[in-house]
């Protein structure tokens, strides 16, 4: 009976089951039609292009919502058809823009090429580091050599132009773009000094191989020239460093003028090569405000310690890692310092490269020296101060500028510091263009073989322009002035005095007349 009953009730429950069974079955039919089906209602919308940008990441990152708008706005309703990844490149651009750090930029895949190349030390142009300064554009170095120098162009320099086309607005990327070129073609900068009246410069691009470090001996003097740092900088200096030591030079000259910086850890090997493993060689200070301590890790060349005397020659040309390893050796050892004030580049950047090989270049950190100094704005100021003589800081003068007797021009004075400094016979020094200047003019015409009219303009300005760069280039004057201190009993007020006494007419640039104490970016052109 019992087993009966159980028989009984398993026929009751089978019916049951069944109809549970179908309806799992259907749920997944219905479950899966509505995935495939969304899947292509999805693809279907993609390809009609009705994807709004603003569903990426809007849920999370609500403050891209304008932008993601404004993009959705102009590639689905402009009135032509838009390039998308030009909007994407731009509005980068634009963000980093906005921090108003000329120092921080970002750089498609071309110019990161072209900045990797100014890394290893050769690319095509002018031979000349520009920076930002507001909306200008302004030299901050020529590169010793090079055509930029050859042509006269100075620290401090502005470029309004390049053949023509205003660069009001433009970036440093955009700038170097324009002024880069093939080897043998030409340019012409617009460049405004000071507050004189800007004139055209034709300068004829060249290959630009930067030498990181050169080495010579003058009068007993080592003197080694750190031209930038770049990859293999501290390797070439240790050699020159056993160099001057092997040639028994008691005093060292440690020359950097016009080096605009580069990479910061060939910066603290090169202070390794003077200071002991394990000490501070500057510190790094976050958004935080924590520092980190970077310290040297190698013994240093024991070479360093064959000289008596260390001196580091320095100019308003000198940024950023050159200061790093001026203020180290400034804090840590009896160095001395001379020439001008340094640039003052107290900020250091971090790359961080893309896929697509572009890159962001930004401002991450300050750098502080041993001491905690920041050199900001400040720059490091020389022990000894050894100004250029005059004829340094000449008005740029063209070919097709015409001054004659009668004349008053702001360039007048600077026609006549030249031909003083040639030899010829000036003896009032100011603006106006006197029947004293057309004599001396006439003379240096005569000399020249050249149309002796007394008027200053074609052939007779390029010529003395050039003559007045081979005495600059042959006539070293800040390292001469720190020589003759080296080997003479002069005192350091003696030196810079004789150095002023060579400046008196054309004073030097205050740098705040330059708009130089504001942050700046340097590149290569």
């Amino acid at each position: 009976m019992h087993i009966l009953s159980e028989e009984n009730n398993d026929k009751n429950v089978q019916p049951k089951l069944r109809s549970v069974q179908m309806n799992i079955f259907w749920f997944i039919v219905i479950i899966l039609t509505t995935i495939i089906a969304s899947v292509v209602i999805t693809a279907i919308s993609i390809s009609n292009n009705q994807e709004r940008a603003v569903n990426v990441g809007t849920d999370t990152r609500t403050e891209f919502a304008k932008l993601y708008s404004v993009y959705d706005t102009l590639t689905e309703n402009y009135y032509e058809d838009v390039d998308s990844d030009a909007l994407i490149e731009s509005s980068i651009k634009g963000m980093v823009e906005g921090l108003e750090d000329p120092y921080s930029e970002y750089m498609n895949i071309d110019e990161t090429g072209e900045f990797e190349e100014s890394i290893t030390g050769d690319f095509e142009g002018i031979g000349a580091e520009v920076m930002q300064e507001g909306s200008k554009i302004i030299i901050s170095s020529p590169m010793k050599g090079s055509p930029a120098e050859q042509a006269g162009i100075e620290p401090g320099d502005q470029i309004l132009a390049v053949d023509g086309e205003s660069l009001e607005g433009m970036t440093t990327t955009e700038a170097v773009q324009l002024i880069r070129g093939e080897k043998g073609t030409n340019v012409v900068l617009t460049i405004q000094r000071g507050g004189g009246s800007p004139s055209d410069i034709a300068i004829t691009r060249d290959t630009i191989h930067i030498d990181s470090v050169t080495y010579e001996k003058v009068d007993g003097v080592g003197h080694i020239s750190v031209n930038r740092f770049q990859q293999g900088t501290t390797d070439e200096f240790s050699k020159f460093i056993d160099q001057a030591a092997e040639d028994d030079v008691k005093e060292l000259i440690v020359d950097f003028r016009y080096n605009p910086g580069g990479l910061l850890n060939e910066a603290v090997t090169l202070i390794n090569q003077f200071i002991e493993p394990d000490t501070a060689a500057l510190y790094l200070e976050d958004n935080t405000g924590a520092q980190q301590e970077i310290v040297t890790e190698s013994e240093k060349n024991p070479n360093t310690e064959s000289f008596d005397e260390v001196y580091i020659l320095i100019n308003e040309g000198s940024a950023s890692a050159s200061e790093v390893f001026a203020g180290a050796l400034d804090d840590l050892t009896d160095v001395t310092i001379a020439g001008t004030t340094s640039f003052g580049k107290g900020v250091v950047q971090r790359t961080s490269e893309f896929k697509d090989n572009s890159m962001l270049k930004y401002t991450n950190t300050k750098w502080l020296t041993p001491d905690k100094t920041w050199v900001q704005d400040e720059g490091i100021a020389p022990d000894i101060e050894l100004i250029n003589p005059d004829y340094y800081r000449i008005q740029l003068l063209t070919e097709d500028e015409v001054f004659a007797e009668g004349q008053t021009n702001e360039k007048v004075l600077s026609i006549k510091v030249a031909l003083d400094e040639l030899g010829y016979d000036i003896t009032k020094f100011d603006d106006n263009f006197d029947a004293g200047l057309t004599q001396a003019v006439t003379a240096y015409q005569t000399d020249k073989n050249l149309e002796a009219d007394g008027i200053v303009t074609g052939e007779t300005t390029t010529g003395m322009l050039s003559d007045i760069r081979e005495q600059i280039n042959d006539n070293d004057a800040q390292l001469n002035y720190l020589i003759d201190y080296i080997n003479s009993d002069m005192s350091i007020k003696e030196i810079e005095q004789k150095a002023r006494d060579n400046a008196p007419h054309i004073p030097p640039v205050i740098e705040d007349e330059q708009n130089l104490n504001n942050d700046e970016e340097n590149e290569e052109e």
